[in-house]
C-alpha cells in the first residue's frame, strides 16, 4: 500500500513520514495513539533529527498531532474532519476528472486504466477482497492525479492524500459499498473516453462524496457501538 504515499518521498523524513504514515493508514498505529521519538528512532535506525522532521510533515499532513511536552500522536478521527476534507476533495477531484477528459491526449492514460479499473469491478465481487480492493482504488485515484498536466491542481491534490486515504478505508469496509464504488469508477472511465467534461467531474465528486457519507456513517456507527 506504500505506493501513493512514497511517490512523492525523497528526503530522509519524506521516506520516513511516508514509511509511518502507511502504518497510520493500515492499523498498526491507531488513532490517538502515542508516537514515542525514541522508538521510532530505534525502528528506522536514524538519529532524532530525521523524526522530528517526519513528524512535523505528517502533522502538516493532518495524520500527527505535536503536543507540548507530550510529543506526537496520532489525530483522531472525527466527522467534522471528514465533512471539511471531503468537500474540498469533492470539488478538486472533480476539476481533475474535467481536466483529462478535456485533455486530447488523454487515450494514453485511458488505455492504462482500462486493466485497473475492470480489476476493481472483480475485486468487489468478493467478499474477502477488501484490502486488495482498498489498494487498487487508490492505485487508481494516484494514477489520475499523477496524470495531470496542471501542476497546482495535483499539487492540492497531493496534499490532501494522506489524510484521505484513512477515511478512505473505513469508506470502503462495506462490500456493497465496494460494488457501489467499481461502478461509479467504471461510469467515470467511459465519462472520460467520450470526452464528456461534465459529465467526468459530476462522477467523479460523486465518487468523493459517497466515500464522506459512508466514512460518516461508519464514524457514527463506531461511535454509538462504544
Amino acid at each position: 500500500m506504500a505506493t501513493e504515499i512514497s511517490v512523492l518521498a525523497q528526503t530522509l523524513p519524506e521516506k520516513i513520514a511516508a514509511a509511518v504514515a502507511n502504518r497510520v493508514v493500515s492499523g498498526e498505529y491507531q488513532a490517538g495513539e502515542r508516537l514515542i521519538e525514541s522508538i521510532l528512532v530505534k525502528s528506522f535506525n536514524v538519529s532524532h533529527g530525521p523524526i522530528r522532521d517526519a513528524l512535523r510533515i505528517l502533522q502538516n499532513s493532518g495524520l500527527v498531532t505535536i503536543h507540548p511536552y507530550r510529543g506526537a500522536q496520532v489525530t483522531e478521527l472525527s466527522v467534522r474532519e471528514v465533512k471539511e476534507i471531503y468537500q474540498v476533495r469533492a470539488a478538486l477531484v472533480g476539476l481533475r476528472a474535467r481536466w483529462i477528459a478535456e485533455d486530447a491526449g488523454r487515450h494514453e492514460l485511458i488505455a492504462q486504466l482500462q486493466q485497473p479499473i475492470a480489476r476493481l469491478a472483480e475485486l468487489a465481487r468478493a467478499p474477502d477482497k477488501y484490502d486488495e480492493y482498498v489498494e487498487a482504488a487508490m492505485a487508481v485515484n494516484s494514477a489520475l492525479t499523477e496524470s495531470l498536466t496542471n501542476r497546482w491542481l495535483r499539487d492540492m491534490l497531493r496534499a490532501l492524500t494522506l489524510q484521505t486515504r484513512r477515511y478512505t478505508r473505513l469508506a470502503l469496509a462495506s462490500a456493497e459499498r465496494r460494488k457501489d464504488s467499481a461502478r461509479l469508477w467504471r461510469q467515470l472511465l467511459e465519462a472520460i473516453k467520450s470526452g464528456d467534461g461534465e459529465r467526468a467531474q459530476r462522477i467523479a465528486s460523486r465518487i468523493s462524496l459517497a466515500t464522506r457519507d459512508a466514512a460518516i456513517r461508519h464514524l457514527q456507527e463506531t461511535t454509538r457501538a462504544g
